[in-house]
């Protein structure tokens, strides 16, 4: 009695031991499958960004303009006449706005590579003279001389910070052509070579052909797409067609509210850079009409040139702080009172969780297509997330 309680004991510690092995192992082969999907997908994207960028800036003008061309489709036109009657605005709108900004862009730009010398100087003088109020504070506010000669603690700290300094510069003008032509290959191969020109052109081609034939097939696609699954009649493909839907829902409000936010964005910083006369505020204004689809980071990348051109033209600090406060409150204007009113909750992510998603996917796609992309690939997780892990509804 006791050996068959021994050995069923021990037939049940080395079930439990198996199940436990096999578990681990499970978990083991299915990371590593999942690991290696990730990996697939990401060399597979990154192989394809040349023809990956136009498709996904197509797709998603084509959230953008759709409803423009479902009205003129209200008012009679069949939808093709309708897709080529949009492009026509729109091309006789660019071409209105390069006639409204361009004579005055050209203008300043000459202006500003006639006087780029003066304006350097204007701005060594102001660093140095920034550098000189820097050290007449620290002369201020420096203890007492503790050495025996005539050399204070002080005058030992800038010179070891001199030797430093000359060192740095030094270092920069051996390596600066070496980090240059880094910094422009990693540009480059992150953008997939859509920063070449080549690809620009190319892309230049394929985002407008895309965009037609998105735009003349969307109806038609919205209204067959389930067809195109390929899964038998079950509640599994009702499943699929469901969560499609859901997370294209998300997709258009969130593109389509953005670019409302994104276009009020640049015609405020661009009318409050152009009270203050700073040049090409009608340029930055575009360019943030444009960027700023991309959340934060598109504000950042118009404010360094902002700044830039600010300390070049007035020489002096009290400008290019001025910028950073009109970026800073429009900012914050857009955080607080004109997104939520606009795109409300359609993706309901904290704004932490908005930039470090733009830095993720930017390192994982690629500058171009990982910061366009980063919000609506979060948005998606978040949504398989919460239907099938946290088990509660959206």
């Amino acid at each position: 009695m006791a050996n068959e309680q021994i050995r069923a004991g021990a037939s049940n510690w080395q079930r439990t031991s198996w199940y436990a092995a096999l578990t681990a192992a499970s978990f083991v082969v299915i990371l590593a499958v999942v690991v290696a999907a990730v990996w697939i997908v990401v060399e597979t994207v990154a192989f394809l960004q040349p023809l990956l960028i136009p498709v996904v800036a197509a797709v998603v003008l084509t959230y953008l303009l759709s409803p423009a061309v479902d009205k003129l489709c209200s008012l009679g036109f069949s939808r093709l006449w309708a897709v080529i009657a949009l492009f026509a605005i729109i091309a006789f709108g660019a071409a209105g706005i390069a006639l409204w900004v361009g004579p005055a862009a050209w203008n300043q730009a000459s202006h500003f590579s006639q006087t780029l010398p003066e304006q350097a100087s204007r701005g060594q003088k102001l660093l140095l003279s920034t550098l000189e109020w820097v050290r007449d504070i620290q002369q201020k506010f420096a203890p007492p001389p503790v050495l025996s000669d005539e050399r204070t603690v002080r005058d030992e700290l800038w010179a070891v910070a001199g030797g430093y300094a000359q060192n740095l510069i030094a270092w920069l003008q051996e390596r600066l052509p070496s980090i240059v032509s880094s910094v422009l290959s990693f540009l480059q191969r992150s953008a997939g070579g859509f920063l070449g020109v080549a690809g620009a052109a190319v892309s230049l081609f394929l985002v407008p052909l895309f965009l037609f034939f998105f735009l003349k097939d969307s109806a038609s696609f919205a209204r067959d797409w389930k067809k195109y699954i390929p899964l038998p009649e079950s509640r599994l493909r009702s499943e699929v067609a469901s969560l499609v839907e859901e997370i294209n829902g998300y997709l258009i409000r969130y593109f389509r509210g953005q670019f409302a936010v994104s276009l009020i964005d640049g015609a405020l910083i661009g009318i409050a850079l152009w009270v203050m006369g700073l040049n090409f505020a009608l340029l930055i204004g575009l360019a943030v009409g444009v960027l700023a689809l991309i959340p934060y980071v598109g504000l950042i990348i118009c404010w360094v040139p902002a700044v830039l051109i600010a300390v070049a033209q007035f020489g002096d600090w009290t400008h290019p702080i001025i910028v950073t406060a009109i970026f800073v409150g429009m900012s914050n204007i857009e955080s607080f009172f004109i997104a939520p009113r606009i795109v409300g909750d359609s993706v309901s992510l904290h704004p932490l969780t908005v930039i470090l998603s733009v830095l993720v996917w930017s390192l994982v796609l690629g500058v171009v297509l990982g910061s366009l992309l980063a919000v609506p690939l979060t948005a998606t997780i978040k949504v398989l997330l919460q239907r099938y892990v946290w088990g509660r509804a959206v």
